[in-house]
């Protein structure tokens, strides 16, 4: 068990390094989280693991610690209801925008083991003949290596694939193998990763024409939120869209985006952002 000084010190890396807000309610969360990286790293227990980190403080094993805090829980087609939205209302509207002269660019900022891309994916697939020769490129992105490494592989278990994913999609764009299903090239091919913390600049990303940052904020701290929704803002186009998880809002970063009539959760570029951006 860790005393409460090593408890400090590792949700204070958090913090620092990726704005990962523990309560201290949950601070058990630490304790469960770090049995598994303990484990994998060789050490006999949590608090071997700890005193590691105080007398060494190398860089790869604090940010294998600081990734097993974050929270890489999803599903497939959680919440579709702004899936349904993206495809019915904001995509054609970027269609008319981008008069098919650049790609629409969709990033799925934290995106853990890559459900929610994938499902954006799948929803394109399905309406392939619709979007004629739109083009049409999804980023997924996450802190964690070892999340982007799952969502790379396109490999989900039985129990993965269950939650969220119609019998119907299942059998049309996943292949079995051995006791995973696999996502078809088909599926695949609309979709890249890279490992990225929402804290630092990822200036290779460039610009997006629409934003899913889902169920990301509400495990911040209020200043790393603030500073992820600036940061997001940069990486918007000029008719760019963002959407947030349930419960989590633009507070602290309304000059950047505003609200969307009968639509939850989703927000648009402001122009007063596109001003201080110029």
């Amino acid at each position: 068990m860790l005393d409460s000084a090593a408890i400090k010190l590792i949700s204070g890396e958090a913090r620092r390094r990726a704005g990962i807000a523990i309560p201290q309610a949950q601070t058990y969360l630490v304790e469960a989280r770090l049995a598994p990286v303990a484990r994998s790293e060789g050490f006999e227990s949590q608090a071997d693991l700890v005193r590691a980190l105080e007398k060494s403080p190398e860089d790869r094993l604090w940010r294998r610690v600081v990734e097993s805090l974050a929270d890489h829980e999803t599903w497939f087609f959680r919440d579709p209801a702004p899936l349904d939205h993206f495809m019915s209302d904001i995509l054609p509207v970027l269609a008319r925008v981008k008069a098919r002269q650049a790609p629409i660019r969709i990033w799925s900022a934290g995106c853990g083991t890559g459900q929610e891309a994938w499902s954006l994916a799948m929803l394109l697939e399905e309406q392939k003949s619709r979007l004629g020769a739109m083009d049409i490129e999804i980023i997924g992105s996450d802190i964690s290596r070892r999340a982007i490494d799952r969502a790379q592989s396109a490999a989900y278990s039985q129990f993965e694939v269950q939650r969220g994913l119609s019998i119907h999609r299942l059998i049309e764009h996943f292949e079995p193998h051995g006791d995973q299903w696999v996502l078809k090239d088909s599926i695949r091919r609309w979709v890249r990763f890279e490992r990225g913390n929402l804290l630092k600049p990822i200036e290779t990303l460039g610009e997006f024409d629409i934003i899913f940052c889902r169920n990301v904020l509400r495990g911040m701290t209020p200043d790393a939120r603030r500073h992820t929704l600036r940061m997001l803002a940069e990486h918007s186009g000029n008719a760019a869209y963002l959407v947030l998880g349930r419960g989590e809002t633009i507070a602290g970063a309304g000059d950047y985006y505003r609200g969307m009539s009968g639509a939850k959760g989703v927000y648009a570029r402001t122009q007063e952002a596109l001003r201080q951006a110029a």
